[in-house]
């Protein structure tokens, strides 16, 4: 007997089966491909990013102007590099004076300066950095003002650097006289105990027969009993042959500086520095020197100074202590002698000379200038401690020394820059430190330590 087959019951098909396989497996494929892809696009824009994308991001703004981050990465580069010369030429000094133990002792110690300097790779970029932010700043003044340095002063610089002057090299010149100190009044003189004149040792005036004399017989007496004077001509006739002559220098000609230029620039790109980068160094340097050399023409060089003195002692009751024994009609010097805390004070009594606005602490200043001439302060307290202060004078003199000139002018300079930069939006990004690089570095067989 035959029996039927139920139209509803499931007939097993092998093709089936093989289809679904084909599909779960499509899907594992497409997947596998679509999560490499994925990965490999990752990898590939990290590179990217890493290499290329990063660099044009700006590292900091200034104002409407941008620091990107290829430039700021060359100029570490370039930066390290300086560093890195010159540890390896302070290592060489040591190396030819090893037999002293000073000179070793101080070499070591530049360089182990130098080595923690490098070491501190984001102390080190941050510096660069902050630097890059000034000259920005000096670059939008010395827009304002006009000021530009040209190509050739960039060459011109870069010459002087490699020592190669075409034209010679400029004498500088004096361009300013002093006036003459003013005398002290007689209520000064009354203040200050003025030690008199010592006297005066009269000295013969010689001849130029006897200076020559003199000195003729002081260099017999100094040479070695063997040694004869010089002649240029021989003095026996069994010396033969020709003398050899001095080697003669080497006459640093433009072919030999561009050579060293381009040794140098090649030494420069492989690092990863771009002689561009080396240029407009050298333009900002420039830059930020015209603009504070335009900044500080207008310092005077005459000033509104005082003529101070003063006691320092530690506390507040020791200045009034001090204060009852002036007022108790005890010399000054001998008070400030006995008490004082200011080591410089022990030798002249507290006299600190003249000087103008924007060389002591302001508190301290300010009260100097305040006071009238043999008026003596209340104590005033600094970081350094508390001072009695007497002025001795006040007037319009002028900076009789270029060091104290130079140190007015930095000053006006600094505080001049300051209001600049507070009055522009500057910002840093929160990756700039990933653009530090760390090389390059001293190599490990170089570094002090072995």
């Amino acid at each position: 007997m035959s029996s039927k087959q139920n139209p509803r019951e499931k007939v097993n098909n092998p093709h089936i089966g093989n289809t679904k396989e084909n599909k779960n497996s499509k899907r594992l494929v497409i997947g596998f491909i679509i999560f490499a892809v994925i990965v490999v696009g990752l990898i590939g824009y990290a590179f990217l990013y890493d290499r290329v994308l990063k660099y044009n991001k700006p590292v900091a703004t200034v104002g409407e102007r941008e620091i990107n981050g290829k430039e700021f990465t060359e100029r570490v580069k370039l930066e390290r590099n300086s560093y890195v010369l010159q540890y390896n030429m302070i290592a060489a000094q040591m190396v030819l004076v090893g037999d002293n133990s000073d000179y070793v002792s101080y070499y070591k110690n530049q360089l182990t300066q130098l080595l923690s300097i490098l070491d501190d790779t984001e102390y080190f970029g941050e510096y660069v950095l902050d630097n890059m932010i000034d000259e920005q700043i000096a670059s939008i003044e010395a827009e304002k003002m006009g000021i530009t340095v040209t190509d050739q002063e960039v060459e011109d610089m870069m010459q002087e650097l490699f020592e190669y002057y075409p034209n010679g090299t400029a004498t500088p010149t004096v361009t300013y006289a002093l006036e003459p100190t003013s005398t002290l009044n007689s209520q000064q003189k009354t203040l200050v105990a003025v030690a008199p004149a010592t006297e005066t040792l009269a000295l013969p005036t010689a001849t130029l027969e006897e200076i020559a004399q003199t000195v003729e017989s002081t260099a017999t007496e100094t040479l070695p009993p063997t040694a004869t004077a010089l002649e240029l001509t021989p003095t026996s006739e069994e010396i033969s042959g020709t003398a050899t002559p001095y080697p003669t220098a080497t006459v640093y000609t433009e072919d030999i500086y561009k050579q060293n230029y381009q040794d140098y620039i090649t030494n420069l790109e492989g690092i990863g520095v771009s002689e561009s980068v080396l240029r407009d160094y050298l333009r900002n340097y420039m830059l930020v020197q015209k603009v504070y050399d335009a900044v500080v023409s207008d310092v005077p060089r005459t000033q509104d100074q005082v003529w101070a003195r003063h006691i320092l002692v530690e506390t507040q009751d020791e200045a009034i202590a001090v204060l009852n024994r002036l007022a108790g009609g005890e010399d000054w010097n001998t008070v400030c002698n006995e008490v004082t805390l200011d080591q410089s004070g022990q030798e002249n009594c507290g006299d600190l000379g003249w000087f103008p606005q924007g060389q002591m602490v302001e508190v301290f200043e300010t009260e100097a200038f305040r006071l009238d001439i043999g008026e003596i302060s209340n104590p005033v307290e600094s970081s350094f401690g508390w001072h009695v202060i007497q002025t001795l004078g006040h007037e319009e003199r002028d900076i009789e020394s270029d060091y104290d000139y130079q140190r007015l002018q930095s000053n006006y300079y600094d505080l001049w820059f300051q209001d600049i930069k507070d009055s522009l939006t500057i910002s840093k990004s929160a990756t700039w430190a990933d653009h530090v690089p760390s090389e390059p570095s001293v190599a490990y067989n170089m570094r002090v330590s072995n």
